[in-house]
């Protein structure tokens, strides 16, 4: 259809006077400037303020809003109940009229609809085209959320945005079903929770009050009543000195009670068949009000008149209101489009435009992923002081003391203590790793505690039905590497768990990058390829080979193969034994003195020699157990340094700068060029989308420069 704004002689039988009414003086800067930004398109992406119509069917919702504007509504046949109706209401040079229907799918572009030789009798008419565009998109039971609106420009017009809304409804009818309530109730439901809307709730006075669902529908998105203005219609119907008119009459005057409302409520007469001018109309209800119970009431919240000058200021306090957080809704929107549309990067309609892209890609992955490595954290990806999500190789290292915390701890079989000692408890970690311990915690089982004696009664059993050639007093050989090997065993699982963890929280420190770089792969299409096609392929196989390192790792300990360096081995050995000896020395001369014997060279020597617990026994197993212990704590300090160099740094961490390179990008087909980084119809559109709203973003905000508040940089100046 052919738009109408050149149609700059029509007339359009609009009394701007009343329109006039809406407006104060000293609002009409703030009304021009909203009305600016509807022109701009804003509100299709920020909510403005505005004025909805809302209650049940046949409360007068259509008369009351052809009573507000002067423009003939279709109140009579219901044209206009299936969708909303936007009536904008604008300031021009020339007169103009446009009829625009919005589709609620918003891949069909809106339509705008021939509204030739247009006069104020003629928007039923309009109502009825629009509703033949809408298709199959409305029945004759049903109801539709597109959207008509109506924009009329002329000299002496005012800025005015009223919406009317489909009524509420709770009866199945021939011409209504259930499933054309739940579109009703969710679409006017979502009008009415901006909370940039006015709500103008208009309810039948000839029905009780207590039967208007539609308060309690308000309420629930209005709870606090700041933003809601009541109004009453239909007050010739009601049974004049009846309770429902004393009731309605009383809610008026005083506004108080459950239905209290900060905005207050308001009588309005409806237009009688007879009354075909609208100015008829008014005449005829200021009559209306000037007797019975109502003459009571003040004039201020009778008529169409006083409604007119109670909008003006409520809409204007509105504005006033709403602006500041306009602008910052304008801002924020506008910086969500910019960072969204430089994610999508320039335009890859080619071979070489994706190639481009890709590397620039590639170049800054590499950079923030070895900075996360390194633990360089310049960049605003890694936060400030107190983010620690995303620098890497400060959690690298957590993890390392929690390794080496747990091996230590929990890495043994047994804990064998002194007997008639009680085990210590573990040295707790300092509180920054406590913490890191809650966020990832390592379950694995305290070591078993027993004496000294139960094992060398156990290994003495195991001794005698393991003998060799050896010599008398001394064991077998491979006594002592089985024993190691029995307390080693855990390594295994905490070894497994702590590669799982770290391999886990890598891949999390690569997907954060790239979601840096590119946007979520829920809103990308090439992040979504890069980490299913470049990123898992590529943890896949470096978490099988660092399971296979470990396995290395463990090879010698599980074979008994488990060289140890003989000076390192000795003096552990040497302190074991000095230890065992100064402890059975200290006993001695302790429980000795505690008998009063006076202890000489000789009686101490004998003592010494005495000693069962410092004598090897027939099978050698005190030097087994010494051994055992001496190499656990050699081997263990060595195949945790193993772990961390050997398994994760060099099969997994310095590898994932290299993930996505620039050097591989260049080396890429065409196809593979295609598969990452070609954009499909719906990025193309995303692409033209954003550029349109960020240049009416641009707009709006420029025009709303003058309103932000200017932050003083100084008091004064000496």
């Amino acid at each position: 259809m052919t738009p109408l704004d050149a149609a700059a002689t029509m007339e359009v039988s609009i009394n701007s006077q009343i329109l006039n009414e809406l407006n104060t003086k000293e609002g009409r800067e703030l009304h021009e400037t909203i009305n600016s930004l509807r022109a701009y398109g804003v509100d299709r992406i920020v909510n403005l303020p505005q004025i909805i119509v809302v209650g049940d069917q046949s409360s007068g919702k259509s008369s009351v809003l052809e009573a507000l504007c002067h423009v003939r509504f279709p109140v009579k046949d219901g044209l206009c109940t299936r969708f909303a109706t936007e009536l904008v209401l604008r300031p021009a040079v020339a007169t103009s009229i446009k009829a625009t229907l919005r589709y609620f799918d918003q891949t069909k572009a809106p339509l705008v609809i021939d509204t030739s030789g247009f006069d104020e009798n003629d928007l039923p008419r309009i109502i009825e085209k629009a509703k033949t565009h809408m298709g199959s998109s409305i029945t004759n039971k049903g109801f539709t959320r597109d959207v008509l609106r109506l924009e009329i420009q002329g000299p002496k017009m005012y800025p005015l945005t009223v919406i009317d809304l489909p009524g509420f409804f709770y009866v199945e009818t021939e011409t209504q079903s259930w499933a054309g309530k739940t579109v009703v109730d969710q679409l006017v439901s979502d009008y009415m929770s901006k909370k940039e809307s006015i709500i103008l709730s208009v309810i039948a006075g000839n029905q009780p009050l207590a039967n208007h669902d539609a308060l309690s529908k308000v309420k629930a998105v209005d709870p606090s009543r700041e933003r809601t203005i009541g109004v009453i219609t239909k007050p010739d119907l009601m049974v004049a000195k009846s309770e429902t008119e004393t009731e309605y009459a009383r809610l008026v005057k005083k506004n108080e009670g459950a239905n209290k409302l900060r905005l207050g409520w308001h009588v309005v007469r409806n237009s009688a068949d007879a009354e075909v001018d609208l100015d008829d109309r008014d005449a005829a209800e200021l009559d209306f009000f000037k007797v019975g119970v109502w003459e009571s009431v003040p004039d201020q919240s009778l008529g169409i008149s006083s409604l007119r000058k109670k909008l003006s200021k409520v809409l204007y306090d509105h504005i006033r209101k709403s602006l500041p957080q306009v602008i910052a809704n304008v801002e924020k929107n506008l910086n969500k489009r910019r960072d969204e549309l430089a994610r999508l990067g320039p335009p890859r309609s080619d071979t070489d435009e994706r190639r481009s892209f890709l590397i620039k890609i590639a170049s800054q992955f590499e950079s923030l992923a070895k900075d996360g490595v390194d633990g360089r954290y310049d960049d605003p990806f890694f936060g400030d002081l107190e983010h620690e999500n995303h620098k890497f190789r400060a959690q690298l290292r957590n993890f390392n003391r929690a390794f080496q915390h747990i091996l230590w701890t929990k890495g043994s079989s047994k804990m064998i203590i002194p007997d008639g000692e009680s085990a210590k408890a573990a040295e707790e970690p300092p509180e920054y790793l406590q913490r890191f311990l809650q966020t990832y915690p390592y379950d694995f089982p305290d070591p078993i505690v027993t004496t000294e004696s139960a094992v060398h009664i156990d290994l003495q059993r195991k001794a005698s039905i393991n003998q060799g050639k050896e010599f008398p007093g001394i064991s077998n050989k491979d006594l002592a590497i089985k024993l190691f090997q029995e307390q080693a065993k855990p390594w295994k699982e905490i070894s497994r768990f702590h590669l799982e963890k770290v391999t886990f929280v890598a891949k999390a420190f690569v997907d954060a990058v790239f979601e840096h770089i590119l946007g979520p792969p829920d809103t990308n299409r090439t992040t979504e390829v890069i980490l299913s096609t470049c990123v898992d392929p590529w943890f896949t196989e470096q978490e099988k080979l660092v399971q296979e390192k470990l396995e290395e790792l463990l090879q010698p300990y599980h074979d008994g193969y488990t060289v140890a360096l003989d000076a390192e081995f000795h003096a552990a050995l040497s302190r074991k034994s000095k230890e065992k000896i100064a402890d059975r020395v200290y006993k001695i001369l302790v429980e000795r003195q505690s008998r009063g014997i006076v202890v000489d060279r000789a009686t101490f020597t004998n003592a010494i020699l005495e000693d069962k617990q410092l004598d090897g026994g027939e099978f050698g197993t005190q030097t087994a157990v010494d051994m055992m212990l001496a190499y656990y704590e050699t081997a263990r300090g060595t195949f945790a340094v193993n772990v961390i160099n050997l398994a994760i740094e060099r099969c997994l961490i310095s590898g994932i700068p290299k993930i996505f390179t620039a050097t591989q990008v260049s080396q890429m087909s065409k196809e593979r060029l295609d598969e990452l980084a070609a954009e499909t119809d719906d990025i193309q559109n995303r692409r033209e989308l954003l550029a349109c709203d960020i240049k009416v973003l641009e707009s709006a905000f420029s025009l709303c420069q003058r309103y932000r508040p200017r932050a003083v940089t100084s008091k004064h100046l000496s």
